[in-house]
Protein backbone atom coordinates (compact mmCIF):
# COMPACT_ATOMS: atom_id res chain seq x y z
CA UNK A 1 0.00 0.00 0.00
CA UNK A 2 1.67 3.50 -0.92
CA UNK A 3 1.26 5.99 1.64
CA UNK A 4 0.98 9.86 0.78
CA UNK A 5 2.64 12.23 3.61
CA UNK A 6 0.64 15.44 2.64
CA UNK A 7 -1.81 16.87 5.46
CA UNK A 8 -4.52 17.96 4.06
CA UNK A 9 -7.38 18.45 6.96
CA UNK A 10 -10.80 19.31 6.21
CA UNK A 11 -14.17 19.68 8.92
CA UNK A 12 -17.56 18.85 8.61
CA UNK A 13 -20.14 18.99 11.25
CA UNK A 14 -21.63 15.90 11.64
CA UNK A 15 -25.49 15.90 14.03
CA UNK A 16 -25.93 13.24 16.42
CA UNK A 17 -28.69 11.97 14.65
CA UNK A 18 -27.00 11.55 11.50
CA UNK A 19 -24.03 10.45 13.10
CA UNK A 20 -26.62 7.45 13.98
CA UNK A 21 -27.91 6.96 10.41
CA UNK A 22 -24.02 6.85 8.94
CA UNK A 23 -22.25 3.88 9.40
CA UNK A 24 -19.32 3.61 6.96
CA UNK A 25 -16.85 6.23 6.39
CA UNK A 26 -16.15 7.85 2.89
CA UNK A 27 -18.13 5.44 0.85
CA UNK A 28 -15.47 2.93 -1.39
CA UNK A 29 -12.78 2.61 1.11
CA UNK A 30 -10.85 -0.26 2.12
CA UNK A 31 -9.21 -1.58 5.19
CA UNK A 32 -7.64 1.18 7.32
CA UNK A 33 -8.97 3.74 5.34
CA UNK A 34 -7.39 3.02 2.41
CA UNK A 35 -9.70 4.53 -0.47
CA UNK A 36 -10.51 1.43 -3.10
CA UNK A 37 -8.46 2.28 -6.63
CA UNK A 38 -5.54 3.57 -5.59
CA UNK A 39 -6.72 6.58 -4.41
CA UNK A 40 -5.07 8.98 -1.18
CA UNK A 41 -4.97 7.24 2.22
CA UNK A 42 -7.30 8.79 3.67
CA UNK A 43 -8.83 8.88 7.45
CA UNK A 44 -11.81 10.54 9.36
CA UNK A 45 -10.73 11.74 13.15
CA UNK A 46 -13.89 13.01 14.50
CA UNK A 47 -13.35 16.06 17.04
CA UNK A 48 -14.89 17.93 19.90
CA UNK A 49 -15.27 21.70 18.99
CA UNK A 50 -13.34 21.97 22.71
CA UNK A 51 -11.23 24.92 23.11
CA UNK A 52 -8.03 23.97 23.42
CA UNK A 53 -8.12 20.46 22.31
CA UNK A 54 -10.06 20.47 19.11
CA UNK A 55 -11.91 22.65 17.54
CA UNK A 56 -13.13 25.00 14.58
CA UNK A 57 -11.13 28.18 13.96
CA UNK A 58 -12.56 31.21 12.53
CA UNK A 59 -11.76 30.22 9.57
CA UNK A 60 -13.82 27.22 9.61
CA UNK A 61 -10.72 24.92 9.53
CA UNK A 62 -9.81 22.43 12.48
CA UNK A 63 -7.12 23.61 15.51
CA UNK A 64 -5.71 22.45 18.77
CA UNK A 65 -3.43 20.19 20.54
CA UNK A 66 -4.96 16.93 19.76
CA UNK A 67 -5.51 17.80 16.11
CA UNK A 68 -2.01 18.67 15.82
CA UNK A 69 -0.74 15.82 17.29
CA UNK A 70 -3.03 13.80 15.03
CA UNK A 71 -1.82 15.62 12.03
CA UNK A 72 2.01 14.92 13.24
CA UNK A 73 1.17 11.17 13.87
CA UNK A 74 -0.87 10.41 11.03
CA UNK A 75 1.13 12.47 8.80
CA UNK A 76 4.60 9.70 9.96
CA UNK A 77 1.82 6.77 9.40
CA UNK A 78 1.37 8.01 6.05
CA UNK A 79 -1.92 9.23 6.16
CA UNK A 80 -4.24 12.36 5.18
CA UNK A 81 -6.89 13.18 7.71
CA UNK A 82 -10.60 14.86 7.59
CA UNK A 83 -11.76 16.04 10.60
CA UNK A 84 -15.55 15.77 11.48
CA UNK A 85 -17.45 17.76 14.70
CA UNK A 86 -19.07 15.41 16.38
CA UNK A 87 -21.23 15.71 19.52
CA UNK A 88 -19.23 14.30 22.88
CA UNK A 89 -21.55 11.65 23.53
CA UNK A 90 -21.74 10.52 20.62
CA UNK A 91 -17.84 10.37 19.59
CA UNK A 92 -16.91 6.59 21.07
CA UNK A 93 -20.54 5.88 19.52
CA UNK A 94 -19.48 6.97 15.71
CA UNK A 95 -16.48 5.26 16.40
CA UNK A 96 -17.87 2.08 16.97
CA UNK A 97 -20.44 2.76 13.91
CA UNK A 98 -17.26 3.07 12.36
CA UNK A 99 -17.80 6.48 11.10
CA UNK A 100 -14.74 7.56 11.48
CA UNK A 101 -11.22 5.81 12.46
CA UNK A 102 -10.40 7.74 15.59
CA UNK A 103 -11.37 10.47 18.00
CA UNK A 104 -9.39 13.23 18.78
CA UNK A 105 -10.74 15.43 21.42
CA UNK A 106 -8.54 14.93 24.62
CA UNK A 107 -10.98 12.10 25.49
CA UNK A 108 -10.26 11.27 29.19
CA UNK A 109 -8.94 7.11 29.71
CA UNK A 110 -11.17 5.89 32.39
CA UNK A 111 -12.46 2.53 32.51
CA UNK A 112 -15.92 2.37 31.41
CA UNK A 113 -14.78 4.03 28.35
CA UNK A 114 -12.11 1.43 27.95
CA UNK A 115 -14.44 -1.46 27.99
CA UNK A 116 -15.88 0.40 24.70
CA UNK A 117 -13.24 1.29 22.81
CA UNK A 118 -9.24 1.25 22.55
CA UNK A 119 -7.19 3.85 23.95
CA UNK A 120 -4.02 5.66 22.69
CA UNK A 121 -1.11 5.99 25.73
CA UNK A 122 -1.43 9.16 27.41
CA UNK A 123 -1.26 12.17 25.50
CA UNK A 124 -2.27 14.86 27.75
CA UNK A 125 -2.58 15.10 31.74
CA UNK A 126 -5.60 17.34 33.57
CA UNK A 127 -4.01 19.16 35.79
CA UNK A 128 -5.54 22.05 37.99
CA UNK A 129 -4.60 25.51 38.72
CA UNK A 130 -5.46 28.39 40.84
CA UNK A 131 -7.00 31.85 40.04
CA UNK A 132 -5.86 34.39 42.81
CA UNK A 133 -5.12 37.84 43.04
CA UNK A 134 -1.75 38.93 41.94
CA UNK A 135 1.21 38.30 43.70
CA UNK A 136 -0.98 35.07 45.60
CA UNK A 137 -0.80 36.95 49.08
CA UNK A 138 -1.84 33.58 50.39
CA UNK A 139 0.96 31.50 48.31
CA UNK A 140 -1.37 29.01 47.48
CA UNK A 141 -0.08 26.27 44.70
CA UNK A 142 -2.34 23.72 45.17
CA UNK A 143 -5.30 22.67 47.54
CA UNK A 144 -3.78 21.15 50.11
CA UNK A 145 -2.13 24.37 50.14
CA UNK A 146 -5.52 26.24 50.92
CA UNK A 147 -6.54 23.76 53.60
CA UNK A 148 -3.39 24.55 55.15
CA UNK A 149 -4.43 28.00 55.02
CA UNK A 150 -7.61 27.78 55.92
CA UNK A 151 -6.62 25.76 58.89
CA UNK A 152 -4.26 28.29 60.07
CA UNK A 153 -7.01 30.27 60.49
CA UNK A 154 -6.24 32.40 57.13
CA UNK A 155 -10.30 34.11 56.34
CA UNK A 156 -9.77 32.64 52.93
CA UNK A 157 -13.30 31.97 49.62
CA UNK A 158 -12.36 29.50 47.89
CA UNK A 159 -14.51 28.47 44.80
CA UNK A 160 -15.51 25.45 42.80
CA UNK A 161 -17.55 24.60 40.35
CA UNK A 162 -20.34 22.10 42.15
CA UNK A 163 -20.12 19.24 39.55
CA UNK A 164 -16.17 19.80 38.59
CA UNK A 165 -13.63 17.28 40.02
CA UNK A 166 -11.97 19.84 42.11
CA UNK A 167 -15.61 19.84 44.21
CA UNK A 168 -14.86 16.06 45.21
CA UNK A 169 -10.61 17.17 46.29
CA UNK A 170 -12.27 20.07 48.48
CA UNK A 171 -14.90 17.82 50.35
CA UNK A 172 -12.33 15.46 50.55
CA UNK A 173 -9.94 17.97 52.56
CA UNK A 174 -12.73 18.92 54.46
CA UNK A 175 -12.78 22.82 53.09
CA UNK A 176 -16.00 24.64 52.90
CA UNK A 177 -15.99 26.31 49.66
CA UNK A 178 -18.40 28.11 47.32
CA UNK A 179 -20.08 25.84 44.40
CA UNK A 180 -20.64 27.88 41.18
CA UNK A 181 -22.43 26.54 38.26
CA UNK A 182 -19.87 27.75 35.38
CA UNK A 183 -16.13 28.48 34.99
CA UNK A 184 -17.05 32.38 34.61
CA UNK A 185 -18.72 32.53 37.38
CA UNK A 186 -15.50 31.02 39.45
CA UNK A 187 -13.75 33.98 37.57
CA UNK A 188 -16.35 36.12 38.46
CA UNK A 189 -16.05 34.93 42.22
CA UNK A 190 -12.70 36.04 42.47
CA UNK A 191 -12.42 39.59 40.52
CA UNK A 192 -15.26 40.64 42.07
CA UNK A 193 -13.65 39.95 45.14
CA UNK A 194 -16.33 37.12 46.59
CA UNK A 195 -13.39 34.97 46.47
CA UNK A 196 -9.98 34.22 46.96
CA UNK A 197 -9.32 31.74 45.01
CA UNK A 198 -11.19 29.44 42.15
CA UNK A 199 -9.96 26.05 41.38
CA UNK A 200 -10.00 24.61 37.75
CA UNK A 201 -8.53 22.65 35.58
CA UNK A 202 -5.49 24.82 34.45
CA UNK A 203 -5.82 24.98 30.65
CA UNK A 204 -8.96 26.11 30.84
CA UNK A 205 -7.93 28.85 33.73
CA UNK A 206 -4.76 29.82 31.36
CA UNK A 207 -7.62 29.84 28.79
CA UNK A 208 -9.67 32.32 30.64
CA UNK A 209 -7.86 34.19 32.95
CA UNK A 210 -4.50 34.09 31.92
CA UNK A 211 -3.90 37.68 30.70
CA UNK A 212 -6.13 39.49 33.34
CA UNK A 213 -4.61 42.27 34.89
CA UNK A 214 -4.56 42.24 38.86
CA UNK A 215 -5.17 38.25 38.82
CA UNK A 216 -2.65 35.22 37.76
CA UNK A 217 -2.82 31.45 37.50
CA UNK A 218 -1.01 29.22 39.02
CA UNK A 219 1.06 26.40 38.03
CA UNK A 220 -0.82 22.98 36.94
CA UNK A 221 -0.71 20.27 39.52
CA UNK A 222 -1.56 17.07 40.40
CA UNK A 223 -3.93 17.06 43.38
CA UNK A 224 -2.47 14.66 46.30
CA UNK A 225 -4.84 13.03 48.10
CA UNK A 226 -3.98 11.53 50.78
CA UNK A 227 -0.52 10.68 49.32
CA UNK A 228 -2.65 9.21 46.06
CA UNK A 229 -1.92 11.44 43.37
CA UNK A 230 -5.31 11.73 40.88
CA UNK A 231 -3.55 10.80 37.86
CA UNK A 232 -5.85 11.48 34.84
CA UNK A 233 -5.20 11.89 31.25
CA UNK A 234 -6.69 11.50 27.79
CA UNK A 235 -5.82 10.60 24.40
CA UNK A 236 -6.78 9.00 20.97
CA UNK A 237 -9.31 6.94 21.04
CA UNK A 238 -9.57 3.63 18.08
CA UNK A 239 -11.68 1.03 17.72
CA UNK A 240 -11.57 -1.85 19.81
CA UNK A 241 -8.97 -3.99 16.99
CA UNK A 242 -7.79 -0.99 14.99
CA UNK A 243 -4.68 -2.10 13.40
CA UNK A 244 -3.61 1.72 13.74
CA UNK A 245 -3.39 1.79 17.79
CA UNK A 246 0.25 0.10 17.48
CA UNK A 247 2.14 1.93 15.03
CA UNK A 248 0.10 5.15 16.51
CA UNK A 249 2.10 4.05 19.99
CA UNK A 250 5.00 4.22 19.04
CA UNK A 251 5.01 7.10 17.21
CA UNK A 252 3.55 9.07 20.53
CA UNK A 253 6.60 7.31 21.98
CA UNK A 254 8.88 8.71 20.29
CA UNK A 255 7.11 12.42 20.21
CA UNK A 256 7.75 11.83 24.19
CA UNK A 257 11.16 10.84 24.30
CA UNK A 258 12.18 13.73 21.90
CA UNK A 259 10.02 16.03 23.76
CA UNK A 260 8.23 17.26 20.69
CA UNK A 261 5.05 16.41 21.98
CA UNK A 262 5.46 19.21 24.28
CA UNK A 263 6.65 21.40 21.64
CA UNK A 264 3.29 20.61 19.62
CA UNK A 265 1.12 21.35 22.65
CA UNK A 266 2.35 24.00 24.16
CA UNK A 267 1.34 26.16 21.27
CA UNK A 268 -2.13 25.59 22.37
CA UNK A 269 -1.24 26.44 26.21
CA UNK A 270 -0.60 23.61 27.86
CA UNK A 271 2.78 22.80 29.72
CA UNK A 272 5.55 20.32 30.53
CA UNK A 273 2.57 19.91 33.65
CA UNK A 274 0.17 18.54 31.04
CA UNK A 275 2.85 16.54 29.46
CA UNK A 276 1.77 12.40 31.12
CA UNK A 277 4.79 11.03 33.06
CA UNK A 278 7.05 8.55 31.30
CA UNK A 279 5.40 5.33 33.29
CA UNK A 280 2.10 6.36 32.98
CA UNK A 281 -0.40 3.98 31.21
CA UNK A 282 -3.22 3.77 29.26
CA UNK A 283 -3.70 0.04 30.57
CA UNK A 284 -2.85 1.34 34.37
CA UNK A 285 -6.25 3.80 33.55
CA UNK A 286 -8.28 1.60 32.40
CA UNK A 287 -8.02 -0.41 35.01
CA UNK A 288 -8.80 2.73 37.49
CA UNK A 289 -6.37 1.68 40.51
CA UNK A 290 -4.75 5.16 41.46
CA UNK A 291 -3.09 3.96 44.16
CA UNK A 292 -1.16 1.57 42.14
CA UNK A 293 0.21 4.68 40.05
CA UNK A 294 2.15 6.19 42.85
CA UNK A 295 5.65 4.80 42.22
CA UNK A 296 5.88 6.46 38.39
CA UNK A 297 8.53 8.83 37.37
CA UNK A 298 7.84 12.32 35.86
Amino acid sequence: MMKKTSMAVRAGAVSAAALLALTACGGDEGENGEAEGGGEDVITVAIAGEVPYSYLNDDGEPEGATIALAEEIFGQMGYSIEAEVTDWDSLIPGLNADRYEAVSAGMSILPERCEEAAFAEPEIMYTTALLVEEGNPYGVEDLNDVAEAVESGEDLTLATLSSGVEATYVDELGIDAEGVATADDGVDMVTGGRADVFALTAISLSEMAGDMDGFEVTEGFVHDMDGVMQYGAGSTVFPQGSEMLEEYNEHLAELKESGELLDIISEYGFTEAEVPPADLTAEALCAGDLESLQDIED
